[in-house]
């Protein structure tokens, strides 16, 4: 097996609410290198206003070859011509539609996975990826336990690829990647860094020597 098949992503959450400088902050995040795919979260109430404010970062982000995901909207990801849509819990999307997304190349991929049975149910739908926590809870420094147990034991079994929300503590991210989660995501730990840049960086670093130390074990 390849380096990369060890190698965990970070998947990026933008914030609910974006700072005054988020343009810098954001600008600053993708020069630290490495990202696998960003969901753009925020305000959809006046959807015009949503839309004026994401297209540059969905654009800016994919010429940076970042996938970008629109969360529960699969009319705004079209508009906005990002890469897939990203759902709350299953339900949000009917199988037919999902097909019709999967069909033109769109990822789909939802959260809303609770228990393991709920797991293999949503598995059986063949989402692109299933993502285990919440994007609207506050984080800690520790991973919430359903959050690890559920996407450790999702990872180590299944093939389809799984993203888990991290805690915002380097044992808490390195315990995911260590378990071979396929895509961490982070927010928090980015936006509120004194420097995006060198926090998506450092992370990145993390998880290169994580997987050499996985591909050694393997071998």
């Amino acid at each position: 097996m390849a380096f990369q098949d060890f190698r965990t992503r970070l998947f990026l959450i933008t914030p609910q609410t974006p700072p005054p400088d988020f343009a810098e902050r954001f600008a600053s995040a993708l020069a630290g290198g490495d990202i696998g795919c960003m969901l753009v979260e925020g305000d959809k109430s006046d959807q015009r206003a949503f839309q004026d404010f994401a297209a540059p970062y969905v654009q800016t982000a994919q010429g940076a070859n970042i996938a970008v995901l629109i969360a529960d909207d699969k009319r705004l990801a079209d508009r906005l011509n990002a890469d897939g849509v990203h759902l709350s819990e299953p339900k949000t999307l009917e199988q037919s539609d999902q097909d019709k997304l999967q069909e033109r190349g769109m990822i789909v991929g939802t959260a809303g996975i609770n228990t393991r049975h709920l797991a293999l149910q949503t598995g059986e739908r063949e989402f692109d990826y299933l993502f285990f926590g919440r994007t609207d809870r506050d984080l800690t420094e520790d991973n919430h336990p359903k959050t690890e147990t559920l996407s450790l034991w999702w990872a180590q079994t299944m093939a389809i690829p799984c993203v888990a929300l991290a805690g915002t503590s380097d044992e808490a991210f390195t315990k995911l990647a260590e378990g071979g989660v396929e895509f961490i995501a982070v927010r928090d730990q980015i936006w509120d860094a004194e420097d995006p840049g060198a926090e998506v960086a450092r992370l990145n670093v993390v998880l290169d020597t994580i997987a050499k130390r996985r591909m050694e074990a393997a071998a």
